[in-house]
């Protein structure tokens, strides 16, 4: 195996980075506030929109901003490392999915865009637009030709996704193949790992057709195969399947509604990775903090969509994702 290279000056300011992370204290704190207001300060206290307090319908963008300010720390600490495709590329083919859609269907979606990608927005919706994929990576390229085809053929939007997330996850497994470290290598497989079994439990809710929805979505990249799905979705006791893949923390809130499941998993790749927390010189301790920022924000917006719903506080505290700190 090559040697790692080793970032000791990057990883030093990431520590002062995550001493900044919002802590389970914080999110509860935000999910006990009496107003969205509430919440704003707290995120201004900690640093977000530079300090300054914004409005209420400011946050998306100051969460937005938030993250693109992550991304350009890493691209400043550690420019020769590609590993920041692996969560940069996510919006690039989100953004793919919207702009796809939104065309079909005539409908705006510019609102749903996100920032932070490798590929400018308009130069996405040109190559899409034009049917010119050209300029975008091949598995994209390839993935946009097919889901037109597919959309052709079902007129269902769902096929459009499944497409689309297949290419994505197929594209950061290669990254991650590529870049031969064992936790980058985890990383991803846990990502795809999870995302089939979120894709097996609403298949087995739905009560739908395993061969029709499960497989066009099944995902590649991950250590649990295709064969090990099939056989517990024709098991009573399917969570005798699934036993000793590695996921049975998660497997046990899998019949308790798809909210509480979705918050096991992320709380699953969290816990994987804090253990970056003991490594101080190579790349572990970067992928985690992104990660980390990425869940804090996710918990964010959560709070506050919920708060501008009306939700009550005690059931906020219970979509509540486990902080890093």
């Amino acid at each position: 195996m090559a040697k790692e290279n080793i970032y000791p000056f990057a990883v030093a300011k990431i520590r002062v980075y995550e001493n900044r992370l919002l802590t389970e204290q914080n999110f509860i704190q935000m999910a006990e506030a009496k107003s969205v207001e509430e919440c704003i300060r707290t995120l201004s206290e900690a640093g977000y929109n530079g300090g300054n307090t914004f409005g209420v319908n400011e946050f998306e963008s100051v969460l937005s901003s938030e993250m693109g300010n992550v991304y350009k720390l890493m691209a400043e600490l550690v420019p020769d490392e590609n590993f920041m495709d692996i969560f940069l590329y996510k919006n690039d083919y989100h953004n793919a999915k919207v702009i796809v859609k939104s065309e079909l269907s005539g409908i705006d979606g510019e609102k749903y865009l996100l920032g932070g990608g490798l590929i400018p927005i308009e130069t996405l919706k040109e190559a899409i637009f034009d049917r010119d994929y050209n300029k975008l990576p091949v598995v994209m390229a390839k993935a946009l030709a097919s889901a037109y085809e597919m959309y052709a053929k079902t007129q269902s939007g769902q096929y459009i996704d499944m497409v689309i997330d297949k290419a994505y996850f197929k594209y950061i497994s290669e990254i991650a193949k590529n870049s031969k470290n064992d936790f980058i290598i985890g990383y991803v497989q846990k990502i795809c790992d999870l995302t089939n079994l979120k894709i097996f439990a609403r298949v087995r809710k739905m009560k739908k057709s395993f061969w029709h929805t499960f497989e066009n979505a099944f995902v590649f990249g991950g250590t649990l195969s295709y064969e090990t799905f099939e056989k517990a979705f024709s098991d009573e006791n399917y969570k005798d399947a699934l036993k000793g893949t590695g996921y049975n923390e998660v497997l046990e809130y899998m019949d308790k509604g798809f909210t509480e499941f979705e918050k096991a998993c992320d709380d699953y790749m969290m816990e994987y990775v804090r253990g970056a927390k003991y490594m101080s010189l190579t790349l572990e301790p970067l992928i985690a903090y992104i990660h980390a920022k990425e869940t804090e924000v996710k918990t964010v917006r959560i709070i506050i969509a919920s708060k501008i719903n009306g939700i009550d506080s005690d059931t906020i505290k219970e979509r509540l994702r486990e902080a890093y700190v």
